[in-house]
């Protein structure tokens, strides 16, 4: 089951797109303007966003472009504009995808499926093992943390933390997309309970030298390589 934005300003299409999303065993948030669609992201962290362009208050090209800044998570627009600049204007901006209407909802349910299959399945496979940082080796088959040779004594979710970090670093991982990686989506955590948890990471990490996790503010952490 992923997290999916639905960004569509048409709410008969939106209620179908959800419907269909919802047989599949997604969870679906819908936004009807280009602002609640940031607000929803920023804090719903959504798995993939299925993105209109015509939209009211803000566009579809600048809630693209947004959620590039800060997010890597598939993209797919969805929208009546056919015409090729209109496409290479969105891949520029960083979409994955590209549907015209009107389309088939069972082809955009394949669609979602194969995106989050190529995001999720295939990256993290790729991305397993052993990964170094100078002296510093992570590694989420072993599931332990090393700097040189000796084993860093870290809970479990001290470690999840910096696994999933060090999985996609370099990249701003909003506190809300932590808690449902490190916590699970079934546990109620508050923002705070990932800072501590961070603090504690990085003052063991600090004995050795690593100060590689930076808060952004406002947005998440990354580690940064």
């Amino acid at each position: 089951m992923r997290k999916i934005l639905i960004a569509e300003d048409n709410v008969e299409i939106s209620d179908m797109m959800r419907n269909y999303l919802l047989k599949d065993g997604h969870t679906v948030y819908q936004a009807f303007d280009g602002a609640q669609a940031l607000d929803i992201a920023e804090k719903m962290s959504p798995d993939l966003c299925l993105l209109d362009i015509m939209m009211p208050v803000i566009d579809g090209y600048d809630v693209c472009d947004s959620l590039r800044k800060t997010m890597d998570i598939p993209i797919i627009v969805v929208t009546a504009k056919v015409a090729e600049e209109d496409k290479e204007r969105m891949f520029a901006l960083g979409a994955d995808d590209y549907m015209t209407k009107p389309f088939s909802f069972k082809e955009m349910v394949m669609r979602v499926d194969a995106q989050l299959r190529r995001y999720y399945e295939f990256n993290s496979n790729k991305n397993k093992g052993t990964r170094r940082y100078g002296n510093l080796t992570v590694s989420s088959e072993r599931y332990e943390a090393k700097y040189g040779d000796e084993t860093l004594s870290l809970t479990a979710k001290e470690f999840k933390i910096l696994d999933y970090l060090t999985l996609n670093e370099n990249q701003i991982i909003p506190k809300q997309k932590l808690i449902d990686e490190v916590w699970g989506i079934e546990e109620y955590i508050d923002e705070n309970t990932v800072a501590v948890t961070i603090a504690r990471l990085r003052d063991k990490l600090s004995k050795v030298g690593v100060n590689s996790i930076v808060t952004i503010w406002g947005l998440g952490y990354k580690f940064q390589n």
